[in-house]
């Protein structure tokens, strides 16, 4: 499969995929997103899961959370080898629901890899960035 869209373009569709997902608690739909041997990091202590089985089990836990967690970014800054893309933005996390807090300056990045049905996450990073 060839994909000829800049790395940007294909960082905003993916990343607009996982934002879509998310908000719907739509488990499979994110596993889908991820290589079975993914990894994926948050900013809180404890965020972390490699592999589908940790993926669903965090993904679990974050979709049994009264809010549901999306994202709004940037212009991400992305380059492409090949079959894979890498890239890092400038973002906010944002929660919506009951209690949900206002937008938070986030950070993501991540690392795509192209399969045979499109382009999934090896590596998914969110993190708050710290105050001086």
């Amino acid at each position: 499969m060839t994909d000829n869209r800049t790395p940007e373009t294909i960082v905003d569709s993916t990343l607009t995929r996982l934002v879509r997902c998310t908000r719907r608690r739509d488990l499979s739909g994110v596993l889908d997103l991820f290589v079975d041997d993914a990894a994926l990091f948050g900013s809180d202590e404890g965020e972390f899961a490699r592999g589908r089985d940790d993926l669903r089990d965090f993904l679990t836990t974050i979709f049994a959370e009264p809010v549901t967690y999306g994202w709004t970014w940037d212009h991400p800054v992305a380059g492409r080898h090949g079959d894979v893309v890498w890239f890092v933005a400038l973002a906010q996390v944002i929660l919506e629901g009951e209690g949900a807090p206002p937008p938070v300056p986030y950070r993501l990045s991540g690392v795509l890899l192209m399969v045979s049905d499109g382009w999934r996450f090896a590596l998914f990073n969110g993190a708050q960035p710290v105050a001086d």
